[in-house]
């Protein structure tokens, strides 16, 4: 229930780049989702930070890892057995905290089962 297992990581160049072309945006800040109803039993899930505006992987890793921390905390709350495919770009220039964060995964996650 609270883990982050591998079947919900979304890999796949193709498939990612297909949701970022084709997926729903929604935006919260500091965060930009793109996501699609999907047809598999789980969601699955991708995180980018831009090199652009964090140079160093030590940052761009903490706030993946923060991101990631937020949609395993709530994803069995907010979505209640919706699935689909997301991708969650972090668009803001400085380090947010983790409650930001968590705030905004929140939104996005229950405003995507909405629609």
């Amino acid at each position: 229930m609270f883990s982050f297992p591998k079947e919900q990581r979304l890999r796949q160049r193709e498939t990612i780049a297909n949701l970022s072309a084709k997926g729903s945006p929604l935006f919260k800040f500091p965060l930009k989702a793109y996501w699609m109803p999907g047809g598999a039993e789980v969601s699955r899930y991708a995180v980018a930070v831009p090199k652009k505006s964090f140079k160093r992987a030590v940052k761009r890793n903490l706030l993946k890892r923060r991101i990631r921390e937020a949609i395993r905390l709530n994803q069995a709350e907010c979505l209640g057995g919706f699935c689909g495919d997301y991708l969650f770009v972090y668009i803001a220039k400085d380090i947010c905290e983790f409650p930001v964060v968590e705030a905004a995964v929140k939104e996005l996650l229950t405003k995507s089962r909405q629609q």
